[in-house]
């Protein structure tokens, strides 16, 4: 009974209001792809991402039963994550020799804030952690007898993990060489193993061709240590919530306290089973941070999420610090409702609603245009802004220096607030260049018509009385009282999102 109810709880935290947040840039990628016919999707996948195709498959699967919008793309990574519940506490019971740590982990699953984050976002991460669930509760029944059905069942759950992501290998050697260690002439084991390094090979020429797209290449272009030291952080309280330094903190300070009843108040056989994740964990943390150092990243680390929290969970299990521990479990899932609750209401937690900015735009041509009159969308600041285009069918990206039959050019920024700017690669509006909105730009034979704003985005409308040809370089440039506000826009090197939208 009490895992059906923090099951049922889960699901409420990661259903509810899924369709409020918009798709972000990563997640534009994905309703691309599954919009494409089977083999097209397919085909692109090498090109524009840089995992494996089985949660693409899926999610096309799943969008012709409940659609292409953002709730129906998102309650598959919903239902990922609230299955993730139940097989946390199956994969807890099993490794751990307290029913009530199994129910702990379970608890921490069902309240994390990081978790709740991916379940409501149209990416394989979500599908990712259930799977890796998975492969723990298996290696736990292999563990303990290597019986072809567990083999079999651990083989295929760390196959289908390793076909939805490439991070899924952070836990799934440490488990096989565990496994290989314990049970090594075993046939049965043996022939597991080699499935699942077939699948790995089997994918290694895509990954190949993925990294030669340098589609990865901006994660080691940021601080490693930074990447490194935003992990506890990120596992504990997500990405986005209120009052982040005092919550943080206090996060800490309550899993400093299970470490320590873990060591001074648990029972000796609590301590040696605590052994089995910890160690799981440590050997795929120096597996990301070594040889995964270039793509080492909060999210790419979330199989670790599982043995950590069991970790944890054996602290707050122990036997002899049930007062203790129940009220650090209490407070750490209270600081995860708390986390989640900050996003759900505050639009500068949430991804960045396109969606609504499209709407504001409005469908193209306008009351009054003709059929061969364009738009052009300039997005100050921010380069790559596919979710418009979601939104927007008929706009592309500016290539050629010059551009006839113009007469309206909209100009969007991203409002400045404390929450804006700085390295963060988690999605929400803090992916986002600040830049201010001014009254009127220099563009010959446009004057200001409109300004409106959209939650934490400005719009500056500007027409012209008769269609224009528009040059590149003009666009566009602050009035000379106003200052210079950012670089002037154009070839060779694009600082602005610069769009061209004709009917």
């Amino acid at each position: 009974m009490p895992i059906l109810l923090l099951t049922a709880l889960g699901a409420l935290l990661r259903f509810y209001a899924i369709g409020r947040q918009g798709f972000w840039f990563d997640e534009a990628y994905t309703d691309f792809l599954v919009q494409r016919s089977p083999g097209h999707m397919l085909g692109l996948i090498p090109h524009l991402e840089s995992t494996p195709p089985f949660y693409y498959c899926v999610a096309w699967l799943w969008s012709r039963i409940f659609g292409i919008g953002p709730a129906g793309l998102k309650s598959l990574s919903a239902l990922c994550g609230t299955l993730t519940i139940p097989l946390v506490y199956a994969a807890a019971a099993k490794l751990l020799p307290s029913r009530r740590a199994a129910l702990i982990a379970a608890a921490l699953a069902a309240c994390n804030p990081l978790l709740v984050w991916y379940s409501q976002e149209a990416r394989a991460y979500e599908m990712l952690v259930m799977f890796c669930a998975a492969t723990l509760v298996a290696f736990a029944y292999v563990r303990e007898r290597p019986h072809r059905v567990a083999v079999a069942w651990w083989a295929a759950t760390c196959s289908l993990a390793l076909l939805t992501h490439y991070y899924a290998v952070i836990l799934v050697a440490p488990e096989a060489a565990w496994l290989l260690y314990l049970h090594r002439r075993s046939r049965a084991l043996q022939v597991g193993i080699g499935a699942i390094l077939a699948v790995g090979l089997a994918l290694l020429p895509l990954a190949i061709q993925q990294d030669s797209t340098r589609n990865n290449h901006w994660i080691a272009k940021a601080s490693y240590l930074l990447r490194l030291r935003q992990i506890p952080a990120l596992f504990l309280i997500g990405p986005e919530t209120h009052a982040r330094t005092l919550v943080k903190f206090l996060a800490f300070a309550l899993v400093a306290l299970s470490v320590a009843l873990l060591l001074w108040r648990s029972r000796r056989v609590e301590r040696r089973a605590a052994m089995l994740p910890a160690g799981l964990a440590l050997a795929g943390l120096l597996l990301a941070a070594v040889p995964g150092h270039s793509t080492l990243l909060g999210r790419n680390v979330l199989p670790l999420w599982m043995p950590a929290a069991a970790v944890v969970a054996s602290g707050l299990g122990a036997a002899r610090a049930r007062l203790a521990g129940t009220a650090a479990t209490v407070v750490l899932c209270a600081i995860g409702i708390f986390a989640v609750i900050s996003v759900d209401t505050d639009v500068k937690f949430q991804r960045p609603n396109w969606q609504l900015v499209a709407r504001a735009l409005g469908p193209w041509p306008a009351p009054g245009q003709g059929q061969m009159d364009g738009r052009i969308v300039v997005v100050q600041d921010n380069p790559g802004i596919m979710p418009l285009g979601l939104y927007l069918k008929d706009l592309q990206y500016i290539r050629q220096t010059t551009l006839p039959q113009v007469t309206e050019i909209d100009v969007i920024a991203a409002l400045p607030h404390r929450h804006l700017g700085g390295f963060c690669w988690w999605g929400s509006e803090c992916n986002l260049v600040p830049s201010r909105l001014h009254r009127r730009y220099v563009i010959p034979g446009f004057r200001v018509v409109g300004r409106s704003y959209v939650r934490d985005f400005g719009i500056l409308r500007l027409r012209s009385s008769a269609p224009r040809t528009v040059a590149v370089s003009e666009l566009p440039t602050p009035t000379p009282d106003e200052g210079k506000h950012f670089i002037r826009s154009g070839p060779p090197r694009l600082r602005d999102a610069m769009l061209i939208e004709r009917a």
